[in-house]
């Protein structure tokens, strides 16, 4: 989830600083492929300002091939980045909020097919929805990030909400409703942090523990957990906004509790790649579990939503916290994340295993177009290729 108003929820050292560091944090390359211009380009990003630090990781099935770090970690003390940094994903979380679902499932304690009223029944419209629509953003509830101004939607993030006093902020959704249930398709937050409330109404414990005692300790996500500013972390990365002419500042506070399970996990990109290994390898939910978070969502006449927001009239391909896409006849599952000061992504090629994961300590750029975000997607593509040659 980018948590800014666009609700579309980016001094550093030069090349030389940022080729050393890439350097001292390197993982030894493998797959027999050979990665170096991926290198390079991961670099040059770093080089041309276009974010303080950057992490990616190149894996399959789980075995880290290539995984390296460029830039900073905190301009105010110079320090480096390595491999090892904690940083934010964003809405890269929901597919975790996506699986622990199926878990409750797998467990009897609920349907992905019952209406939100079960768990929610004093929630606005909580009768017409259903999880499942939820998970995939057919539900037509809307987004409480897109508040009336970037001032109020700061002031409502810098407090820590307790269970009531979040569902009470999630009463705030203006509209509620953006259409039918079933009809269309249009990304919500609100319904992912709902989502979160029920897995503790079901499972009887908070959403942070239920993540780490069912998904990230068995799974040895040992660098992953549900984040909370008044942790310690070793490691933790500090996040940067651009400034509207060029530079970096510090960004705006977000207590955590806020985005909860919509986009409050912490990770490394090698992390989240084990993540897709246990996942796509069965290890992390049975067979037809997995073939349920896999499968996009659909309306309630069986056909593959139209984004409400979209330019175009293409059909969505979402699942349970993940785009499920498709290139040269390869399934491929992708999400992005960006909240305050961090941008994420990670990707596999689901026949091959092939992931990469990427993240970022920014969460714009300064005017003028966008640079950041092609300069990404390129070095995603890229080790797609690689990976295939």
């Amino acid at each position: 989830m980018t948590l800014t108003r666009r609700g579309a929820f980016a001094g550093v050292i030069g090349a030389a600083g940022a080729l050393a560091a890439a350097r001292a944090t390197a993982q030894p390359a493998g797959g027999g492929k050979d990665w170096s211009g991926l290198d390079a380009m991961a670099a040059k990003v770093v080089a041309d300002g276009l974010t303080p630090g950057l992490t990616l990781a190149f894996a399959r099935r789980g075995e880290i091939l290539f995984s390296r770090a460029y830039g900073s970690a905190n301009l105010e003390t110079a320090t480096p980045a390595t491999t090892r940094n904690i940083w934010k994903i964003g809405s890269v979380t929901k597919q975790y909020t996506g699986a622990a679902f199926l878990l409750l499932q797998e467990d009897g304690k609920l349907s992905v097919d019952d209406k939100l009223s079960r768990f929610l029944p004093d929630f606005p419209l909580a009768d017409t929805v259903t999880l499942r629509q939820m998970l995939t953003h057919t539900s037509g509830l809307g987004n409480y990030t897109n508040k009336p101004s970037l001032r109020a939607f700061l002031q409502d993030a810098r407090r820590d909400y307790d269970r009531a006093e979040l569902l009470a902020e999630m009463k705030t959704t203006n509209p509620m409703k953006r259409f039918e249930p079933g009809e269309a398709w249009a990304y919500s937050n609100t319904a992912y942090v709902l989502l979160g409330l029920v897995i503790e109404t079901a499972s009887g414990m908070p959403w942070a523990e239920f993540m780490k005692t069912r998904l990230f300790d068995p799974l040895g996500l040992s660098n992953t957990a549900v984040d909370d500013a008044a942790d310690i972390v070793p490691g933790r990365v500090s996040g940067y906004s651009a400034k509207p002419k060029g530079g970096w500042k510090n960004c705006s506070f977000i207590s955590m509790t806020y985005p909860g399970a919509a986009g409050a996990i912490r990770s490394t990109p090698e992390d989240m790649c084990r993540w897709h290994a246990a996942l796509l390898g069965g290890k992390a939910l049975k067979p037809e579990s997995l073939k349920t978070m896999l499968t996009p969502g659909r309306t309630s006449k069986g056909e593959l939503p139209i984004s409400l927001t979209g330019k175009d009239k293409t059909p969505v391909r979402y699942g349970f916290g993940l785009n499920i896409g498709e290139a040269d006849g390869r399934t491929i599952v992708s999400h992005g994340g960006g909240i305050q000061g961090f941008s994420s992504s990670l990707h596999s090629i689901v026949d091959t295993g092939f992931t990469v994961a990427m993240v970022v300590n920014c969460d714009g750029q300064p005017e003028g177009p966008d640079r950041l975000g092609p300069a990404l997607r390129e070095i995603r593509m890229q080790a797609d290729k690689v990976s295939l040659a």
